[in-house]
């Protein structure tokens, strides 16, 4: 009598488990593709495509490409040691929020990045005269972290999102930068 009493209890908890996913047509579109418009702003191109493979789970790929005139001087003028040219990053996510069109979410993700790097080196010529000098070079670098979000989506198929999260490199930290950072407003299309 305790064990079909128990096998009931557990049948009812399964059934309201699955009555608490909220029914919505978000729900049958597994595809998402998101601009990040802060980025852009900054002339730092950020594309993202995600996949939702379950109601609270999803994963996707970021491309990020920096190449602009005003890093470029920066980095020449000395202003900053090191820059990200491109960065790659795959993430899963996790819905935090029982909500279909609107939620909260974390996120782990890693990062592959490469840029450029400039020290100021010693050097000994022929003579053996001492001197200091500029040296540039390129690093690439994988990164870990983690981020947490919000998103939000307006007639089912366009939504707002805004992230925050930040990372560190993992094995050329001499020349990589130490922190990697995860902040964006994405604007997306749910398809």
């Amino acid at each position: 009598m305790k064990k079909l009493l128990f096998l009931f209890l557990l049948t009812t908890q399964c059934i309201q488990a699955q009555d608490s996913i909220p029914k919505s047509p978000l729900l049958n579109k597994r595809n998402e593709i998101r601009v990040d418009v802060l980025a852009l702003a900054l002339a730092r191109p950020n594309i993202t495509l995600e996949r939702f493979f379950f109601f609270f789970f999803s994963a996707g790929v970021s491309g990020i490409y920096s190449n602009t005139k005003k890093v470029k001087d920066d980095f020449d003028e000395g202003n900053i040691n090191a820059y990200s040219k491109y960065e790659i990053i795959p993430f899963v996510r996790y819905n935090l929020s029982q909500g279909a069109r609107s939620f909260y979410f974390a996120e782990v993700f890693a990062n592959a990045n490469g840029g450029d790097f400039r020290e100021i080196v010693l050097l000994t010529d022929a003579s053996n005269n001492h001197y200091y000098a500029i040296k540039k070079s390129n690093y690439t670098d994988l990164g870990l972290g983690a981020a947490v979000g919000y998103k939000y989506y307006i007639k089912d198929q366009i939504g707002i999102e805004l992230l925050v999260g930040f990372g560190s490199n993992l094995f050329n930290k001499d020349k990589s930068p130490d922190i990697l950072s995860r902040v964006g407003l994405g604007v997306s299309y749910r398809f």
